[in-house]
């Protein structure tokens, strides 16, 4: 793990740590609903056929709206916070984006599964050939989200953003990543 992505994991840690520390009259085991915003740092896994398995950092923003305890609709933009290199071949991200539906399955008044299904996208640099690349398609994954305070959660997830072809060899990128959710 790199010392960029281990710095923002514990900066967005210790915001949701003060804010669910801030005022203890405001812990609930429900969230209001409605629109939320939340923000998430992590790595993407890229992995290309004949190639070693690369893991660039990256932090995103999102945007969501709760349609009821059991559904939202969510939006995504991120970049990438650095390359990783791995004998002499390094990749980066630089944009991140999805549109997703996400299914909630509360499991208990503090914590909830849910599922991602959408699409999404990535646009990648590199230094060997076609140094950038976009492509975009169905895109799903799954998180848990634990309640922290009221408003405030905390996230973590797996998300296959995209896979496709990098001058036909065939890779796959996947985002694992943590945040922390606002709602208002």
């Amino acid at each position: 793990m790199n010392k960029t992505l281990l710095s923002i994991g514990l900066a967005v840690s210790l915001l949701a740590g003060a804010a669910a520390h801030a005022d203890p009259r405001y812990y609930a085991p429900t969230y209001p609903g409605g629109l939320y915003f939340g923000m998430s740092a992590g790595e993407l896994i890229y992995k290309e056929d004949g190639l070693d398995t690369m893991r660039p950092g990256f932090a995103e923003f999102r945007i969501g709206q709760e349609i009821n305890p059991y559904l939202a609709i969510e939006g995504r933009v991120g970049g990438g916070l650095g390359r990783d290199d791995v004998n002499g071949f390094s990749t980066n991200v630089d944009l991140m984006y999805g549109a997703y539906a996400k299914g909630i399955l509360p499991l208990s008044p503090f914590v909830s599964a849910y599922g991602l299904a959408g699409v999404g996208g990535v646009q990648l640099h590199h230094n060997y050939p076609d140094f950038n690349h976009n492509d975009a398609g169905f895109s799903y994954g799954l998180g848990a989200e634990f309640k922290v305070a009221r408003g405030t959660g905390l996230t973590l997830e797996w998300l296959r953003v995209t896979d496709g072809s990098n001058q036909g060899f065939y890779y796959t990128a996947d985002q694992v990543a943590v945040g922390v959710n606002w709602r208002f």
